[in-house]
């Protein structure tokens, strides 16, 4: 979590050690206000970066703060705070600021400028954030349960979950094996086994384990597999019979 330091200008202001807390007081026990922003966000380029601001009342301050960000980093930034006045009745507020930040961004970190006011107060703060580049387009492939106990002679079924990640598109094909392979041992079967994504969708396919009345009772590994053209991921589940 980012406690952004405040630096301020108020009438009288003077420079104390609760600036440390990240406040910065007009006059000492004087009604006043102090803002952290949380938190230290990461964001791809042509997504929405969020923060929380939250503004507290000292000394008994009551009023509206008023709240305003600009940026001169990032070209085309969109800035908006919801809301972009914070009533405080004592206590504290919050409000949400977001910036879209353009798909041409280049990757680095970058800053804005976020100002509080309320009447003869004003305080400061900068807001960072780092823009990494737009994945490769890939896939995810889950399970809800990576570890199971049969008993002999009973079975289970559990869900895969597929996910398009960078912008992702295709038919995933679907499979699963059992090892050792042993007499009488367990079954594994998917279904269905083909499965496609569109970009940013999720797709489910249920995994089915059986056992008999004579599976041998000790430790398998069953092995799910994903495969797009040269995409291939999988995922591994214990299965004990006992």
């Amino acid at each position: 979590m980012l406690l952004v330091l405040l630096v301020g200008v108020a009438g009288g202001a003077y420079l104390s050690a609760a600036m440390t807390r990240g406040l910065f007081l007009s006059q000492p026990n004087m009604p006043d206000f102090s803002f952290a922003v949380t938190p230290s966000v990461i964001v791809v380029q042509g997504s929405l970066a969020t923060f929380t601001v939250t503004i507290e009342s000292l000394y008994n301050f009551t009023g509206s703060v008023n709240l305003n960000a600009t940026s001169h980093d990032v070209a085309n930034l969109t800035i908006a705070l919801n809301p972009n006045s914070v009533s405080l009745l004592t206590g504290t507020g919050r409000s949400t600021l977001t910036a879209f930040v353009p798909i041409s961004t280049p990757t680095g970190v970058y800053s804005m400028t976020l100002t509080g006011w309320s009447r003869n107060l004003s305080h400061s703060t900068q807001v960072f954030w780092t823009v990494d580049p737009i994945p490769p387009p890939d896939f995810a492939l889950t399970t809800n349960s990576t570890s199971i106990i049969l008993s002999r002679g009973s079975s289970v079924t559990t869900s895969l979950t597929l996910s398009s990640l960078g912008g992702f598109t295709g038919s995933l094909n679907l499979t699963a094996t059992v090892s050792p392979v042993v007499a009488s041992g367990p079954t594994a079967t998917v279904n269905p086994t083909k499965i496609s994504l569109v970009s940013g969708g999720t797709g489910n396919s249920l995994l089915s384990i059986s056992t008999s009345g004579t599976t041998p009772k000790r430790a398998y590994t069953v092995l799910v597999l994903a495969t797009s053209g040269t995409f291939s991921h999988s995922l591994t589940i214990i299965l004990t019979v006992q």
